[in-house]
C-alpha cells in the first residue's frame, strides 16, 4: 500500500517553472484522456501501449529521478483506462 501523499507539500516544492509545467501537463492529460474515450478503440489501445512501453526502455536507460518515472507510470496507466472498451472505475478517472 502506498502511504498517503501530501499534495500541499508537493506543491509547496514545486517551482514557478515545475508549477507551470505540472499544470499544463494535467490539462493536457485530462484533454487527452476525453479524446480517446471518445476515439476508443482496441488498435488505439495496442498503439498506446506499444508506444509507451517504448519510451519507457529509453527512459530505463538512464537514471531518470523516480518521481519522473512514478509520474510517467501514473499517466501512462491514466491514459490507457481510457481507451480500455471496459467503463470500469479505472476508466473514470476516480482513483482508490
Amino acid at each position: 500500500a502506498r502511504s498517503p501523499v501530501d499534495t500541499s507539500k508537493q506543491i509547496a516544492a514545486l517551482t514557478v517553472s515545475g508549477m507551470q509545467t505540472a499544470g499544463a501537463s494535467q490539462a493536457t492529460a485530462i484533454a487527452l484522456h476525453v479524446l480517446i474515450r471518445h476515439l476508443k478503440s482496441p488498435e488505439l489501445l495496442g498503439e498506446l501501449t506499444t508506444a509507451f512501453e517504448q519510451h519507457q526502455a529509453l527512459m530505463l536507460q538512464k537514471p531518470w529521478p523516480e518521481q519522473m518515472l512514478a509520474s510517467f507510470e501514473a499517466t501512462r496507466r491514466f491514459l490507457e483506462s481510457a481507451a480500455r472498451s471496459d467503463s470500469g472505475p479505472e476508466a473514470t478517472g476516480n482513483a482508490g
